[in-house]
């Protein structure tokens, strides 16, 4: 995907978010290790967040594009952040935001910290 498909579906995930009462605090978190698209705030605890996008003439949902490995990089990474921050004790849950073509669905709980 470009980065400019990249950034209007990150957009859009950012706006589903907020409606659904995450509070946004960093898109586009970078380390060497990896990428966190989102990282949100929502019920006590800090949301990292997984946009995917798939056009629905394509192959796999957007859901099936966020494997084991993309997972351990967002987990790494989440730890970096937090560590980054003072918060290494904090509550923290992986998300998604899928976009279907038009459809978009907030996905919580995707990797939940102790599991």
């Amino acid at each position: 995907m470009s980065r400019e498909k990249g950034n209007v579906a990150e957009s859009r995930a950012s706006e589903a978010l907020t409606s659904a009462g995450y509070k946004v605090v960093e898109r586009n978190y970078n380390t060497r290790v990896g990428e966190i698209d989102i990282i949100a705030t929502k019920d006590g605890f800090i949301c990292f967040v997984e946009v995917k996008y798939r056009n629905p003439r394509g192959f796999g949902t957007a859901i099936d594009a966020i494997t084991r490995t993309k997972m351990r990089k967002i987990l790494m990474t989440a730890k970096n952040y937090l560590h980054e921050i003072g918060k290494s004790d904090a509550d923290y849950r992986i998300d998604a935001v899928v976009l279907d073509g038009k459809e978009i669905e907030i996905v919580p709980n995707i990797y939940i910290q102790g599991m």
